[in-house]
C-alpha cells in the first residue's frame, strides 16, 4: 500500500509541476513570452540543465524565429534545422522522442552559440495549426534522465497546450498586422 501512495504522491507532484509550466505558457501574451515561460519553467520545475528550441527551416517558422531573436532570454537558445532532419529524429511523427544512446543526430539540434554536455535528451515537437514547426528540447549530462521507455503523457499534454496557444498567437499576430495597415490592437493577444 505504501508504494501505491508513494507513486500517487510522485504523480501528483509531477502533474502539479507541469500545470505550473502550462499556466505560464497559456498566460503568455506573445510568442517570445510563451517560449520564455516554457524554458524557464522546465528549468525551474525539473532542474533541467539544458533547455532550448529548434525551429524548422520553413516559412511558417519565420514569425517565431523573429520573435525569438528579439528576446534576450531566447536568442542564444535556439537553432534552425531542415525539415528532413526533424522528420528523421521524430520518426514517430508528433510523439516526443527520449534518447540516451546514439545521440549523434541529436547534436545537430543544439544551438550554434552554446555547447551542452548532453548524454540524454527529450525532443518534443510543437505545431502551428497541426503542422509541426519545431521542438523544445531538454538535455542532461545524466544518461538516465531521459530513457526511451519512459512515459510521455504529461509532456504530450503540455506540448498540445503549447501548439494551441502558439497557433492562436500567430493568428492574432497575423490578424493585427492585417488591420489598419499593420497597427496592432491595444492590449495585445489572447
Amino acid at each position: 500500500m505504501g508504494n501505491e501512495e508513494d507513486m500517487k504522491s510522485i504523480n501528483d507532484l509531477l502533474t502539479a509541476r507541469f500545470k505550473k509550466i502550462e499556466d505560464g505558457v497559456v498566460s503568455a501574451e506573445n510568442i517570445a513570452g510563451l517560449f520564455e515561460n516554457l524554458l524557464e519553467g522546465i528549468e525551474k520545475e525539473f532542474s533541467v540543465p539544458f533547455v532550448w528550441l529548434t525551429l524548422m527551416d520553413h516559412e511558417k517558422a519565420a514569425p517565431i524565429i523573429n520573435e525569438i531573436k528579439s528576446s534576450d532570454i531566447l536568442k542564444s537558445r535556439f537553432s534552425v534545422v531542415s525539415q528532413e532532419l526533424l522528420e528523421i529524429i521524430l520518426s514517430g511523427g508528433s510523439k516526443p522522442v527520449l534518447a540516451n544512446k546514439d545521440l549523434q543526430p541529436f547534436y545537430r539540434l543544439l544551438p550554434p552559440s552554446r555547447k551542452y554536455f548532453v548524454k540524454s535528451i527529450a525532443v518534443v515537437p510543437f505545431a502551428i495549426d497541426g503542422q509541426m514547426i519545431g521542438t523544445w528540447n531538454s538535455g542532461d549530462a545524466d544518461a538516465n534522465r531521459y530513457e526511451p521507455d519512459m512515459r510521455t503523457d504529461l509532456i504530450e499534454s503540455l506540448t498540445a497546450q503549447i501548439s494551441r496557444k502558439l497557433s492562436r498567437l500567430i493568428a492574432d499576430k497575423n490578424g493585427a498586422e492585417g488591420q489598419s495597415g499593420g497597427i496592432k490592437r491595444p492590449g495585445g493577444l489572447s
